[in-house]
């Protein structure tokens, strides 16, 4: 098979199971794992995926944005051993901003016990999660309701965050996180409301699950510089640990994958 007909066979594998990894490409075309490995790179110069630890995954300009009921069940185990972390980090009597991402909703499953807490986010899968918690105080920032994500975002959630509000931590996670990029979104609108909770925590928290390496979004939502946990479920390698130790970040590994 010429190298373009097995490109082009690569972008349709692709574009069917929104991944693919080397090892099992090498084999399906019998060629050298290195082959592969020029051959995804041609392909992410032409912004059809990017590449990731062992394969790659389709681009986000390419792929549409999940529905957040689907996207919760994606890697439920890794989601939830970073929630479990997360939640060790909060200490009673705290204020917490919370994203509307699904990793901080495994995060307020694991802080139903703690006291006096005030929870401040604009998703309502959380405020429906911690309702029944007495000792749990929750604020929704209002605005506009994005319902693909059952958020609220828009200038009115922004600015309640900018003149109303102050935490100690904000937790929160995104699309995509890339040593050169940073930390980016999906939605501008989304991506606007987890940097202004940001500006006004005095920790930053990132939960990162092993499907986020690699994925780049549109909207930048902060660099590595202005997070202080880095939590994931994935030993990382060698750059990584190196780039996050000269940033200052903390980084807190779970469960190994």
């Amino acid at each position: 098979m010429l190298a373009l007909e097995r490109r082009k066979r690569i972008t349709q594998l692709i574009n069917e199971n929104k991944s693919v990894l080397v090892t099992e490409l090498s084999k399906l075309f019998e060629v050298t794992e290195e082959t592969i490995r020029r051959d995804l790179e041609r392909l992410e110069k032409q912004g059809i995926l990017v590449r990731t630890h062992g394969g790659a995954t389709i681009s986000d300009g390419y792929a549409p944005e999940i529905p957040v009921d689907q996207r919760k069940v994606i890697n439920h185990e890794g989601k939830n051993s970073i929630g479990l972390m997360a939640a060790s980090l909060i200490n009673d009597g705290e204020t917490i901003f919370l994203d509307a991402s699904t990793s901080s909703l495994y995060l307020a499953k694991h802080i139903k016990g703690k006291k006096r807490i005030t929870v401040i986010t604009n998703s309502t899968a959380i405020i429906n999660e911690l309702c029944q918690c007495e000792d749990i105080d929750l604020i929704s920032i209002g605005g506009i309701l994005r319902k693909n994500n059952m958020s609220y975002v828009g200038r009115v959630a922004e600015n309640n965050i900018k003149n109303s509000y102050y935490a100690n931590k904000c937790f929160f996670s995104c699309r995509g996180a890339t040593i050169n990029r940073g930390l980016t979104d999906f939605n501008e609108q989304e991506a606007e409301i987890k940097k202004t909770m940001l500006s006004r925590s005095d920790v930053a928290v990132f939960l990162c699950d092993h499907s986020k390496f690699g994925r780049i979004g549109v909207p930048l939502v902060a660099s590595l510089e202005e997070i202080d946990f880095f939590i994931t479920d994935m030993e990382l390698d060698t750059e990584w640990v190196e780039e996050l130790d000269k940033k200052d970040v903390e980084l807190i590994v779970t469960d190994k994958i």
